[in-house]
């Protein structure tokens, strides 16, 4: 099946993706998904770490399962304001 990801900040730079799509088998988690996209850009084993994720715009676990045709991001810390 295959999964949508949106990439923002530090992931979007460091990949030079800003939106992408994954292929992944059925039954497949966040996780899962967090996996593949460190597997095709080595310099993003970090996410799981630091990242939230994010499945059809809404903060989920990384046990949530993906389905075909998901929305799935990886939302960084972010910082600032006064």
């Amino acid at each position: 099946m295959q999964v949508r990801v949106e990439l923002f900040g530090r992931l979007a730079s460091q990949s030079g993706a800003r939106e992408l799509t994954l292929e992944m088998p059925v039954g497949a988690t966040l996780r899962d998904v967090a996996a593949a996209l460190a597997e095709r850009f080595p310099v993003l084993t970090w996410v799981p770490s630091i990242c939230r994720p994010v499945r059809n715009l809404e903060y989920v676990s990384w046990d949530t399962p993906v389905t075909a045709d998901d929305e799935v991001s990886f939302i960084p810390p972010v910082s600032g304001g006064v």
